[in-house]
């Protein structure tokens, strides 16, 4: 099969949609497909293609930077796509942003008469401040463009429940179905990218005890502020205890400053970006993965986490509910005012760390949970989709 996938967001740009976009392309390759990826970067489309070893073709879009937002990349729908995909002729295309790449994607399918699927990944309406659009009225005006967008689409696919049902709210009338994020097992279950204990782990990051960790963006929207609060209330019970940080962005210097302020600057590592062996290895020398953020669908951070057996604690909003078991493997905590999220943050996760029964088995059921996000399996179903709207579009 021949299957375009469309994103505003891709390597080496570090983030949910971007890393989805690269795994399934990466995924489908392996099963044999002949993979296209249209898609701004900040690198050019032959040196992503070469990293892709074989598995799949990079095509980019000219974009430029955007100074309020660091990392994200603009373009405009001036057409550059079309001719390589008129040569192309893939049987599906796939559109995963809404914005200039994705609009490519729906007139170049339309153009050629290509079956269209359309993946809508998150809740945009939680990034405006990132713009200074943080108003009521262009929340509105953000879900009535991104419904616009995927009703000119053949199939909507949507990670979550919460999103479908908040898409349909909104005016979406098109056919759509859920389709979880994955897991990588190649990665974050091969035993073999390890061959260290949690101790010896713990030493290579200059950890001495008991530790939880982030791994995201590190952007406002995700509160990790939240996590350093509530680790400077931990010291006081814990004055060994570490919070890694893994990731990087525009919040990262804020929040130095920070656990300085605190006093709590030696209790607080920042990795920067990990890939691969390095990131499975970094959240293997933590004991609980913890996070603040109220805007989250279906994060990989969380099942990434999830499958190398660490306990989760987080905010029990959006799609969080759907990828966390509450009191079976994670504790989803209640929003509220942010002192006492702050407060309940620190008390989950003093729980785990004064009960190693609880974490034990918090950490088993997270390993188990995680079986059934399997990319292997989650792409057959994605594949199954693809073919579902070739054979019912005329």
């Amino acid at each position: 099969m021949k299957i375009a996938l469309y994103s505003d967001t891709f390597a080496p740009k570090i983030d949910g949609v971007a890393n989805t976009v690269k795994n399934s392309a990466r995924a489908l390759g392996e099963m044999g497909h002949e993979v296209r990826v249209y898609v701004v970067s900040e690198k050019n489309g032959v040196e992503l293609t070469k990293q892709a070893n074989g598995l799949y073709t990079v095509i980019t879009i000219p974009s430029v930077s955007i100074p309020v937002y660091p990392g994200v990349r603009f373009s405009l729908p001036f057409g550059f796509t079309l001719f390589n995909l008129r040569k192309f002729r893939p049987d599906v295309v796939h559109v995963h942003t809404p914005f200039a790449v994705g609009i490519e994607g729906v007139v170049g399918a339309k153009i050629f008469g290509i079956p269209l699927v359309g993946t809508h990944h998150t809740f945009f309406d939680y990034y405006l401040k990132h713009i200074y659009l943080d108003y009521n009225w262009a929340k509105k005006f953000s879900w009535r463009i991104t419904v616009a967008f995927y009703n000119r689409v053949d199939l909507v696919i949507s990670p979550t429940k919460s999103l479908r049902d908040e898409l349909t709210s909104n005016g979406l009338y098109k056919q759509v179905g859920v389709l979880s994020n994955s897991i990588d097992f190649q990665v974050f279950r091969n035993d073999k990218k390890l061959n260290l204990s949690r101790l010896e782990l713990k030493k290579k990051f200059g950890i001495s005890g008991k530790s939880i960790v982030y791994m995201g963006r590190v952007s406002y929207e995700k509160n990790i502020d939240d996590v350093v609060l509530a680790t400077a209330q931990l010291v006081k019970k814990i004055p060994d205890i570490k919070l890694m940080i893994v990731g990087d962005g525009p919040e990262k210097e804020k929040l130095i400053t920070m656990s300085k302020n605190l006093k709590i600057e030696k209790n607080v590592i920042f990795t920067g970006f990990l890939h691969n062996e390095s990131l499975v290895k970094a959240l293997s020398a933590n004991e609980v993965f913890v996070t603040a953020s109220r805007s989250e669908n279906m994060p990989l951070a969380v099942l990434e986490a999830e499958s190398l057996g660490l306990p989760v604690v987080a905010i029990s909003s959006l799609g969080m509910c759907e990828i966390v078991d509450d009191n079976v493997n994670g504790f989803l905590l209640p929003q509220g005012d942010k002192e006492k999220i702050v407060s309940n943050i620190a008390d989950a996760i003093l729980k785990f760390m004064t009960d190693d029964a609880l974490l034990e088995k918090f950490s088993n059921n997270s390993k188990k949970l995680s079986e059934k996000y399997s990319e292997k399996e989650i792409t057959k179903k994605l594949v199954e989709i693809y073919k579902q709207i070739i054979n019912t579009k005329p």
